[in-house]
Parts: structure tokens; sequence; C-alpha cells
């Protein structure tokens, strides 16, 4: 049976270290940025402790383990990412410091530093279970505030404290040039969002969980010509025109699959003959000439519903282009999954896999639709 490596409190510490001094270069509100540069020639500049430390290629199993408890904490809180392994560095030099000390005064020197270092990290267990949470409210709430919902929701500008908590947070992370910046865009985006909810840890929940879909990437720009757009924005243009350009309600459905019924499918096998000695006139033609007609009655039934705007996961054949041209109807095709899915969030409809299973409780009322120019893109 092979041996269990040990692991040494020195090894830990140095392994440790290491994130300490990439992680302190951007600590604080005078830290500094971190340039990553990969081989493809990628760039990346952050002061995030979670994207810097998920940035680094880790060898070693002991820091990779650092890193995924880092990464781990600041999925649960948010925050705190650069600041758990400054503790943590903090830690372990306390903890080889007072073991040092009881070795000068035992014969089997690491065997007293091991058994002094395992008490001490039971303590601190111990301490962290039984007694952090009552120090932490006697010492550190007291100097703190409380941010109510009213304070994000009001019209009038945002609670102080709010706002300074948000300043705090956008330090850690942006340049101090972008962040009063990006607070008071942060201030009118929950404002906006959790004025028209009345939950605010759900309104919380959705955004965070929902972000990158959310969030559009314009290149080209500075950071300061960032905005708000009202609306979901989808990232794929028309394939048909779109006429209307003032905003009313329109009605739209959404396709995760073909509106046009297909000859084959992935993994179908297509058999010709036979005992009746099946025909290409009698077979293909005829089936091709089915589709159309099925086209032209999903077509007409969606019209019947009063929907202008079709949403496809999928490239659609160019009859369906056609007939949805001809029909007055806006179609994009090719949308995300994850478009897609927040769409299904935001309106309350389910994707529609077969055009013949369109039902009016899958129709969705949109306040408006237009195109949108975001840099080059439309």
């Amino acid at each position: 049976m092979q041996e269990l490596e040990r692991l040494h409190l020195e090894h830990v510490l140095q392994s440790v270290s290491a994130l300490e001094s990439i992680i302190l270069r951007s600590f604080g509100p005078e830290g500094g940025q971190v340039l990553f540069a990969r081989d493809t020639g990628q760039v990346m500049l952050s002061r995030s402790g979670e994207r810097i430390l998920t940035a680094l290629r880790l060898e070693h199993p002991l820091a990779r383990m650092v890193v995924e408890c880092v990464w781990k904490h600041s999925t649960i809180t948010g925050d705190g990412s650069k600041t758990f392994v400054l503790l943590l560095a903090s830690l372990l030099r306390m903890i080889r410091a007072t073991a040092a000390k009881e070795r000068l005064h035992n014969s089997t020197a690491a065997a007293a530093e091991a058994a002094t270092a395992r008490h001490l990290a039971d303590r601190l267990l111990e301490f962290a279970l039984t007694e952090l949470d009552a120090l932490i409210a006697l010492n550190v709430l007291p100097h703190g505030s409380c941010v109510s919902p009213e304070d994000i929701t009001a019209k009038a500008p945002p609670n102080p404290s709010f706002q300074t908590l948000l300043l705090s947070f956008f330090h850690t992370r942006l340049g101090n040039v972008h962040c009063g910046f990006f607070r008071d865009l942060m201030c009118e985006l929950l404002s906006r969002w959790m004025g028209k909810s009345g939950q605010p840890s759900s309104s919380f929940r959705f955004l965070d969980n929902n972000f990158p879909a959310l969030h559009t990437q314009v290149s080209g720009f500075p950071a300061g010509s960032s905005r708000l757009i009202e609306g979901q924005v989808i990232h794929r243009d028309f394939a048909t025109p779109w006429p209307q350009q003032n905003r009313q309600p329109v009605k739209a459905a959404v396709f995760s699959g073909y509106l046009q019924p297909r000859l084959l499918t992935a993994g179908d096998v297509l058999e010709l003959g036979g005992e009746e000695r099946v025909t290409e006139d009698t077979s293909i033609v005829d089936f091709s000439s089915w589709t159309e007609r099925s086209l032209e009655s999903i077509i007409a039934t969606l019209q019947s519903f009063g929907v202008s705007v079709l949403l496809c996961a999928l490239k659609q054949s160019s009859a369906a282009l056609a007939l949805a041209a001809q029909a007055g109807m806006g179609l994009v095709e090719c949308v995300s999954e994850e478009e897609m899915s927040l769409f299904a969030q935001l309106s309350g409809v389910t994707p529609v896999s077969d055009g013949w299973g369109v039902h009016p409780e899958h129709v969705a009322t949109l306040t408006f639709c237009k195109p949108l120019l975001l840099g080059a893109h439309r």
C-alpha cells in the first residue's frame, strides 16, 4: 500500500503566500489592476480577486484546492476573495510562529510543531463556529448601517449608505476613474428593476443569475459610454424586413425547432423503392409539396393569433423566410439558448418545437420591438 504524503505547514504556507503576493497588488482602494497575457495573445485586465485567481494556471494541487475554496466562498457571499487569501496567509504565519515557540521547549521538534499546528487549527475552527458571530455582532455591526429595499426603489436619490457600499464594491474591481460612474449606473438599474417588482430578494437573484445575458459588450467605445437600454437585447438581426419602427405592442412566438417540416432529421435514413416501387414523383415531390402546405397553414395560424415577431433558435428555410416576409412578420433566427431562456422567463411563454403545436398560450405580448444599433452591430 502506497504511503500517503504528509503535508508540512511550511509547504502550505509557501503555496498560500504565492497566491497572496499576486492578490496584494490589487488589494484596497489604492490597489492596481493585474494584467494577464495568454499564449493566444488574449489580454485580461482586472482587479477582481475571483477573476485573478481563476485565471491562474496552477499546477500544485494545494494551490488549486485553495482557489476552489475561494471560488465557493465568493459564490456564496458575492465578495471577499482577496480577503480570504490574505486572512488565510496571516493565520498560517501565526500558527507557524506559535508552533516554532513550542518546538524550542520540546526534544522532538517535528512532532511538537505538528501537534501545535493541529491544535491551533482546531481551536480556530471552534472559534469560527461558536464565537465569531457574537464577536461580529458586538464589535462590527455598530459601525455599519442598514440598507432597506426602500432605499433602493425610492424615486429620490439612493441612500448615501447604499451609494457608499456600491462605491466600495466597485473600488475593488475597477479603476478609480470609473467607480463613481458605474455606481450611479447600478443605482439606476436597481431603482428601475426593483421598482417594477415587489420582491427585492428575487430581483437580486434574477439579476445575478442572468447578468451575462442582460449585459451587452460593445467594442470600440470607452467604459464611460455605458448606458441602460429598456427591454431585452437579442443579439441577432431580423432575417426578414421589419417595417414597424414605432413603440407599440406586438405579439411574438418562440420556436426551438424548424417552422417547415423537414424531410430528414439527424439519424434518419431515406429508402426509395420496395414492393410497390415507390418513385420520386410519389415520394419526395409529394412530401415537399406537403411541407409547403404545412408551412402555409402554420403561418396562417400565427397570423390568426396576431403574431408579428418570430424568434427561432435554428436557421429557417428560404420558404419559411419568404412566407414570413409575405405575411409581414419579422423573423429572427439563430437566437442563442441563453437569450431564449431569458425571454421565456420574462414573457412567461415556453418555446415551441413544432409549428403545429402553437396555441394562444404560446404567444407573448411585447411592449415594443425595434432594431437597435450598438456600435457596428445591428
